[in-house]
């Protein structure tokens, strides 16, 4: 087990038992390292590693708090309970419903290879078109267009 490791777990035990409550600030990093005599990028590391567990939360220029919805988990998890008998499921039905989801105007079907036309400014696109043909030559060629001739 890694420095940082440990003393998240330290920490993480400290808030579990009530030592620490929810809300109360955590020491600074400086008083940390020096407490337990590691470097502030372990304690940074072990803060992080709370973090991500949900037990601490950082408030910027102010320091790091104990979360205040972080609550124990239960030592035991519930048991599921299936239902007693199989439901009958209709794939069609769920294939039909995700089609007619992705009809509406306001998803956009990120997973789909061919968005919806309706994403697109196509109005717009075509005035530019039709703006850029107006302004072509109708009698050069390509090879006056191209840069030798």
């Amino acid at each position: 087990m890694t420095r940082y490791e440990s003393l998240a777990n330290e920490l993480a035990n400290l808030i579990a038992t009530g030592v620490l409550r929810a809300g109360e600030r955590l020491p600074s990093l400086r008083a940390l390292s020096t407490s337990h005599r590691v470097s502030t990028a372990t304690v940074t590391q072990a803060y992080q590693l709370l973090e991500d567990r949900g037990l601490i939360a950082a408030r910027p220029r102010s320091g790091y708090y104990v979360n205040a919805n972080w609550k124990a988990a239960s030592s035991v998890p519930d048991a599921s309970r299936p239902p007693a008998q199989a439901a009958e499921l209709d794939v069609s039905e769920l294939v039909f419903e995700v089609l007619g989801e992705t009809r509406k105007r306001h998803v956009v079907p990120l997973g789909s290879a061919f968005p919806s036309p309706l994403l697109y400014p196509l109005a717009r696109l075509a005035q530019y078109l039709g703006k850029a043909a107006r302004q072509m030559d109708p009698w050069k060629t390509v090879e006056d267009l191209s840069p030798g001739s």
